[in-house]
């Protein structure tokens, strides 16, 4: 049967989802970088499946579409894992235990899943989606079967996920909304849920809020004398309105901003982005941080970019990654290491000081820095250069991974790239 359009009785139109977790890749990642977000993951499913039901359906589908988890299959190593076994039956898990086969600790939890996911392809049921927790790579085959079967993919992948396996998924849960907004302990409050509630109180609600959100725009840009970039904005509208990760539904910022009612003033996608008034303001050129890069740097920026395209690795400018790894430091020493808040406050600062670097991007550099063997949570005082050769090596290995193996002159350039001076380690 084509479900495609089907809406139930309340309205909402439904997308049926098959669940396949590789608890091992998951918890095992979650818990280098982030402890008590592989804790709440391993203890209490129903919080992040609410998460996958009733709000990152919204990032794809918008509003007036629910998404419902009919199949739910976890693959676990009993050997290492058998304590969180329980709490994945009571949230109405099929649990596959996965023994280690070989000494040096392989599971069958792979072999198993894509089984499993095969079946599901001829099920009764028409799963329109498959939403796969894990990072293995050796998945990437099936993610490409399943598109040839015309089913949308969603993969989580914590820490760092081969271009192919990504390029083959419909969409990427990323990871740190997986961790600030499904597995923070007051995480899921700040996002309104998918519920049946009265039309005059929705509509209410909703005008109020992007009444208030227009307004501190069009304040903001009235009292500058050049176009708002977006970062600021959205830096702003948080401290004003509290508006959560999934900005009141919308999802992201750049959906919320635009249904704003923001009269005359216009957005400009001209990177980073920014609002402006074409009365008062010069309509923003293509002098993006990218551009400046490339004329101020031109063989270093050859060398970031072709690392950027095989690793995911910021492709930020020196000077902004001196500067990042500065409020890292500052921030830890300050006030310890705690990955959510960490990399909320570094964004900030970042924000405050005008230097063009995302939340995205500090996720990034704070899980690096852990994976290149200087856990931030670990250190009684943060050092920079530590901070800085742990980061490297992270790249080093990141690259090796998809056969870019760096020597000489790249190295030369990695330690250029980070502000270093070059010396052996």
């Amino acid at each position: 049967m084509d479900r495609r359009g089907f809406r139930n009785q309340y309205g909402f139109e439904e997308v049926y989802s098959a669940l396949f977790v590789d608890f091992d890749n998951i918890y095992t990642r979650l818990e280098e970088i982030e402890p008590s977000a592989a804790h709440v993951f391993a203890t209490n499913p129903q919080r992040w499946l609410k998460w996958l039901e009733t709000h990152a359906v919204r990032m794809l589908y918008g509003d007036g579409v629910r998404r419902r988890i009919l199949m739910r299959c976890c693959y676990l190593n009993p050997h290492c894992y058998h304590q969180y076994r329980p709490f994945f039956i009571r949230a109405a898990f099929n649990v596959i235990d996965c023994p280690p086969l070989t000494n040096q600790g392989k599971t069958s939890a792979d072999i198993h899943l894509v089984m499993d996911a095969m079946d599901t392809l001829s099920h009764k049921t028409h799963f329109d989606e498959f939403i796969i927790l894990s990072g293995d790579a050796d998945f990437t085959p099936l993610l490409i079967r399943l598109q040839e079967h015309a089913r949308r993919t969603l993969v989580l992948s914590v820490g760092y996920a081969s271009p192919a396996y990504t390029a083959a998924s419909s969409w990427r849960i990323r990871e740190d909304w997986f961790v600030q907004q499904a597995l923070e302990e007051k995480g899921l409050e700040d996002y309104p849920a998918q519920t049946q509630t009265s039309e005059e109180d929705s509509t209410g609600t909703d005008a109020d809020m992007l009444d208030r959100g227009a307004d501190v725009v069009k304040s903001m840009v009235q009292e500058s004398s050049s176009p708002v970039p977006l970062a600021q904005l959205s830096h702003n509208l948080q401290k004003e309105l509290d508006a959560g990760h999934d900005w009141f539904g919308y999802g992201r910022f750049r959906e919320f901003l635009e249904a704003l009612e923001l009269g005359e003033l216009e957005i400009s996608n001209v990177v980073p982005g920014y609002v402006y008034d074409p009365g008062r303001h010069d309509e923003p050129e293509e002098t993006s941080v990218r551009a400046e890069f490339k004329t101020q740097y031109p063989e270093l920026f050859d060398f970031a970019l072709r690392v950027h395209r095989l690793t995911d690795v910021p492709l930020l400018m020196p000077v902004h990654y001196n500067q990042l790894l500065e409020f890292i430091v500052d921030e830890v020493n300050e006030n310890g290491f705690f990955l959510t808040n960490t990399s909320r406050n570094v964004r900030d600062k970042c924000v405050e000081a005008g230097v063009p670097v995302g939340r995205a991007h500090v996720n990034f550099v704070l899980v690096g820095i852990s994976r290149g063997g200087y856990p931030l949570s670990e250190q009684d005082v943060v050092d920079l250069d530590e901070v800085k050769k742990a980061f490297m090596r992270n790249v080093k290995d990141l690259c090796s991974r998809t056969q870019f193996d760096l020597r000489g002159e790249e190295i030369s350039l990695l330690y250029e790239w980070m502000s270093f001076r070059q010396e052996k380690e």
